[in-house]
């Protein structure tokens, strides 16, 4: 849960969907916070608020990344399929929790749109809607790097 609170502590300062997953989470991997924030930062949004796939579900990705990824050559067949096959469960279980893993489909609103980022922010949305993807990506990858 410590880590659940962290992540939303960070979205409710004011950080992006993926920097709180991704920074909440860095720290196992020895990747420091700011490191963290910087590299999750365009993601958000649905990646540079376009409204594409959800910044908590690509924060969550990304420290799949660091706990199932690969970077040796003799590891590259065996690494994308470890890394791919964790990635999917993750993306299959989000999805059936919150019946998307796109943004705009999650927030009711095209953020990629000018009227519909004015929308979103008149109505609160990030505020009051967000928090829920943020938390479920998390408590999900909580079970799945154990």
């Amino acid at each position: 849960m410590e880590k659940i609170e962290k992540a939303l502590e960070s979205f409710k300062k004011g950080y992006n969907c993926s920097q709180s997953v991704f920074s909440a989470y860095s720290d196992i991997f020895n990747v420091d916070r700011n490191t963290a924030l910087l590299i999750a930062s365009g993601l958000g949004g649905g990646i540079g608020r376009t409204g594409n796939v959800c910044g908590a579900v690509t924060g969550a990705v990304l420290i799949l990344g660091l706990k199932y990824g690969f970077f040796k050559e003799d590891e590259i067949d065996l690494g994308k399929e470890r890394v791919y096959s964790k990635v999917k469960e993750f993306l299959k279980r989000f999805e059936e929790e919150n019946k998307s893993i796109i943004c705009k489909e999650l927030i009711g609103v095209d953020i990629g749109t000018e009227e519909g980022l004015k929308k979103a922010k008149e109505e609160k949305i990030f505020g009051n809607i967000c928090p829920k993807f943020v938390e479920s990506a998390c408590k999900i990858l909580e079970e799945m790097i154990k």
